[in-house]
């Protein structure tokens, strides 16, 4: 690794320069931000910065391999890990502020990606240290991250970053110089496009069954007129980047509603998505999709890192139904839909339609020709969904489509796609096929245990509905029981004017809310509940009353708190 050099400049000059950079226009943000601003490439020269190239993948070898890979023995993969050893304390290039703010910096370059992401088994950031990662021109931005975005084990990863070059900046203010420690283990090489819909370009002609890449021109971007109808659910659903320490793959889910509306952020997907694999990191892509009807371009800067499996029915005896609860909430900046279910047991649906990300493309919408239930075997664990064929088509799915949601007419998923023949030259260069979709009636009971049904999960209190209406992202409960809740949990000094200190019998990841009196949310996060840390900042929220309401190891806590 490149030696790490103590370069301390003129401090006069330091602060002017990082004056101009926070006050030019906002960059692009990504992932959970808690605000503030890089001091961007152009601040410094690239001169003052270490650089680290990584070792030349060949992405046409890659690529070959996927065309050369046994069907169904993984999902659709992306990228390649690279074992490294980065460390703010031996590497890289540290600059002191006017302040005594210390700011470490490294510039990391994997020839030929399309993209990268980056992996921390060391993430340990001191009160009021922020981290930055960006691309090469600075206008793609993730964070600032501070100490409570520190994931389970100590660890931290990104979403995927644009192009074949990131550069990281670490602040840590003048107090706590030195205390921060961050070590990169693993750098992920993206060989296929992921921002573009034009994701391989080779012309494959195989279809998905279960897994394959996305190929030809007759998909639907979402904001076509197609989609008018569907404007809710089409918010409700990800695509998800998930690795296992060597490869990255892409995957569709929908977020999805449960009985206590209370906005638990599940993710429906597929089982066969990460069947044969130990996943190390879960990626949500969020309203990814082009900002027009023909566009080519769009949003993809809207993500939550992490998760946790609550349950799975594998397609060999069950529905290929996967359950994902993400690690945190979903931001309400981020307008999401939790999407409504339906588990009735009919034979046939009035088609409604199909929203998905081909190949990790912009979001797509597919309407089917027909829904029925598999008549044979396994296979009555199904829906088969016919599409239009030739010139009528209306889009069709493909490989990183799988775990997508199927609505019925009326709104509500009834399946999750694991896989099938469909695909853009189905016939004649012309679109057509079939899929199948694992059926919410059969996922409900699944296997028959908590870990393989749904029921526990989307139904927690056992109210046993058929369906179950979506709510948006700013759906406030009505029906919380605060009085005995609000039992369990002290808050001091209350008023307050900065932090205010809980008390309460919970120990772990907390995320918490703060709406004002007509229910608007002014603030939301995360924030890790120990025995000797128990703390919320407020410092940022106009003076008034406000309801905090905290959800920690499934149980939701509420209480009236006074900012002053």
């Amino acid at each position: 690794m490149t030696n790490k050099k103590n370069d301390v400049q003129n401090p006069f000059i330091i602060l002017a320069v990082f004056c101009i950079a926070i006050l030019t226009p906002n960059a692009t943000k990504a992932q959970y931000s808690h605000g503030g601003e890089p001091m961007f490439n152009h601040a410094w020269p690239k001169s003052d910065i270490a650089n680290v190239t990584l070792p030349t993948i060949d992405n046409q070898e890659l690529l070959q391999q996927d065309i050369d890979m046994v069907k169904g023995s993984h999902p659709m993969r992306i990228s390649k890990a690279q074992s490294v050893s980065i460390d703010n304390r031996t590497d890289g290039t540290v600059s002191v502020l006017a302040d005594g703010t210390h700011v470490w910096r490294i510039a990391i370059t994997s020839p030929g990606a399309k993209h990268m992401s980056l992996d921390f088994d060391r993430f340990e950031l001191p009160e009021g240290a922020t981290l930055y990662i960006y691309d090469a021109t600075g206008e793609f931005v993730l964070g600032s991250y501070i100490a409570e975005d520190t994931l389970e084990g100590g660890r931290f990863y990104t979403q995927e970053i644009p192009g074949s070059e990131c550069r990281i900046e670490y602040h840590e203010p003048a107090n706590v110089a030195g205390q921060g420690h961050l070590h990169l283990c693993r750098i992920y090489h993206g060989y296929k496009e992921l921002f573009n819909t034009d994701i391989l370009g080779l012309g494959y002609n195989d279809s998905k069954d279960p897994h394959g890449e996305s190929d030809g021109n007759c998909h639907i971007n979402v904001v076509c007129e197609e989609g008018d109808n569907w404007r809710d659910q089409i918010r409700s659903v990800v695509c998800i980047s998930l690795s296992d320490g060597t490869y990255s793959y892409v995957c569709s889910g929908a977020l999805i509603n449960n009985t206590k509306k209370d906005k638990t952020p599940y993710i429906l997907s597929a089982n066969h998505c990460q069947e044969d694999m130990t996943v190390t990191r879960w990626v949500f892509y969020f309203n990814y999709q082009t900002n027009t009807c023909a566009g080519r371009t769009g949003v993809y800067n809207q993500s939550v890192t992490g998760a946790t499996i609550k349950a799975k029915y594998a397609m060999t005896y069950g529905s290929d139904f996967l359950l994902l609860q993400m690690n945190r909430s979903v931001p309400n900046s981020y307008k999401a839909y939790f999407a409504g279910w339906d588990r009735s047991n009919v034979s046939s649906v009035t088609p409604g339609c199909g929203i998905h990300h081909p190949g990790g493309a912009y979001k797509k919408i597919s309407i089917p020709r027909s829904i029925s239930q598999g008549t044979s075997g396994g296979y009555t664990r199904f829906w088969y969904v016919y599409w239009y064929s030739g010139t009528s088509n209306k889009g069709v799915t493909e490989g990183g489509s799988s775990g997508s949601p199927l609505f019925g007419n009326n709104g509500l998923i009834i399946g999750q796609l694991q896989g099938g023949t469909s695909k853009c030259n189905y016939s004649n260069n012309l679109p057509g096929g079939y899929d199948l979709y694992g059926r919410m009636f059969n996922s409900w009971t699944g296997g028959g245990s908590s870990s393989t049904r749904l029921r526990d999960w989307l139904d927690p209190d056992g109210t046993n509905p058929t369906r179950l209406e979506g709510i948006n992202y700013d759906y406030s409960p009505v029906d919380i029981d605060v009085a005995e809740e609000e039992r369990q949990m002290l808050i001091y000094p209350n008023p307050s004017k900065d932090r205010i200190n809980l008390k309460i019998d919970e120990i772990g990841r907390a995320n918490y809310r703060i709406c004002d009196l007509s229910g608007r949310t002014v603030c939301e996060g995360t924030t890790i509940l120990t025995t000797t840390a128990q703390q919320i900042n407020v410092s940022t929220i106009p003076a008034g009353t406000y309801r905090l309401q905290l959800d920690c190891n499934g149980h939701t806590y509420s209480h009236t708190i006074i900012k002053l």
